[in-house]
């Protein structure tokens, strides 16, 4: 670093520690101190950097001659011993850090979060719950804190729970920030989850954030249920007969409030994770249904209506051989109160010899969920399988595989 980068880790240190200390309100007469091992570790070593050790050193001489430490030396030798804040001038090293380097004192970034905050506090429950946490970590040095994202998360709580209109999300982001992409480029994630946590919804691995935003009549874009097979769709004045068209169709999630009832002449419903696995299947004597990971509302809303009216026909779900697929299942039986029979998604299909090229191996993050899925007895056998082979399969090269015989298992 320069001499320059070392003023300021100096002073950054010894201001982080005053500003531990004054957070937990401790009264003490000893003097904030560091030792230059704490800016470069080696100094103090027969075989440190003497280019180094000089750039501190100035930075040192030049913090000292403006009076802002004091610096003790080793006995008989110009090498640092000890750094103390000069805490009588605090105010004049933050102006100088404000100057030197842009970095705002935090009793001015306080005072603007309290002032931000005054004009939120009590307009919302979840702007309720948001301005606490801040002010909480106002008190706590460690959080860097910046009030004009913290403002923009504001606008966005105090506006979803005002809404009462339906509106898709880029309307929302120029309603609210005056930009169609902002919502999503910027504090998208950081607000779902806000909310994911007040309202104590759990988000399983890879789940959309759609459902969070749907409370507050918000959607990315219009939901469409693909579907293709044998299926009868009717409506108030209209019947769509899904069989005559060879790829299938796509139903608007409007259009699928409006569905008085949904008929099946086949046996066998299934629901199937991936689009191409979707695409690839053309069994004419069944019913199919495209999910892309975990079933949303309107998803699961549609297959309720499937089920009550079809409740003698067999279901089926067909996914990824890995965790995340199990989890999939297990949300939509969940989520339908209906029991999905797994196809294709067994030991018999991790070792049969057409796949053994596209086994792989499992992560950390799949051991850890693992643990917790095997003890559901319905995925355990598989799961003890792949644990102890250390695999996993995509479901593309199976459904490949599955274009003629599609229910023979």
């Amino acid at each position: 670093m320069s001499s320059q980068d070392y003023r300021k880790a100096i002073l950054d240190r010894l201001l982080t520690k005053y500003n531990n200390r004054y957070a937990k309100n401790i009264i003490t007469n000893k003097r904030i101190i560091i030792k230059p091992t704490e800016i470069y570790k080696e100094y103090a070593r027969n075989n440190a950097d003497i280019s180094e050790k000089q750039r501190i050193n100035d930075a040192v001489y030049e913090l000292s001659s403006k009076g802002f430490i004091i610096v003790e030396h080793l006995k008989f030798s110009n090498d640092i011993e000890k750094i103390y804040l000069s805490e009588d001038r605090l105010g004049v090293i933050y102006e100088f850090l404000k100057d030197e380097y842009g970095v705002i004192p935090q009793s001015t970034i306080s005072e603007r979060m309290h002032e931000i905050i005054k004009g939120y506090i009590g307009t919302g429950g979840i702007v309720q719950k948001y301005c606490e946490s801040i002010l909480r970590q106002i008190e706590d040095p460690r959080c860097s804190l910046v009030p004009e994202k913290i403002e923009t998360n504001l606008k966005m709580y105090s506006f979803l729970e005002k809404n009462r209109e339906s509106l898709y999300v880029r309307e929302v982001s120029m309603l609210v920030y005056g930009d169609s992409k902002w919502f999503e480029n910027n504090n998208y994630e950081e607000v779902c989850t806000f909310i994911r946590t007040v309202k104590g919804m759990i988000r399983e691995e890879g789940e959309r954030n759609d459902a969070v935003l749907s409370l507050f009549n918000v959607i990315q874009t219009e939901q469409e249920i693909f579907i293709k097979g044998n299926w009868r769709i009717e409506w108030e004045r209209y019947v769509l007969d899904v069989s005559k068209l060879q790829g299938g169709i796509a139903i608007a999630s409007g259009d699928v409030q409006r569905i008085k009832k949904i008929s099946v002449s086949t046996d066998n419903i299934m629901t199937i994770e991936n689009k191409t696995s979707f695409q690839r299947l053309k069994d004419r004597n069944s019913a199919m249904m495209y999910l892309g990971g975990f079933a949303n509302r309107h998803q699961i809303a549609f297959l309720k209506k499937v089920i009550l009216d079809n409740p003698d026909v067999k279901y089926w779900h067909f996914g990824d051989i890995d965790i995340g697929g199990f989890l999939i299942h297990k949300h939509l039986c969940r989520e339908t109160s209906k029991k999905f029979e797994l196809y294709c998604m067994g030991i018999e299909q991790l070792c049969d010899t057409r796949f053994i090229h596209c086994l792989r191996k499992l992560t950390d993050n799949d051991m850890n969920r693992l643990e917790t899925l095997i003890e559901d007895a319905s995925y355990r056998k598989v799961l003890n399988y792949m644990k102890e082979r250390n695999i996993k399969l995509e479901q593309e090269i199976v459904s490949y595989y599955l274009e003629k015989g599609f229910f023979q298992q």
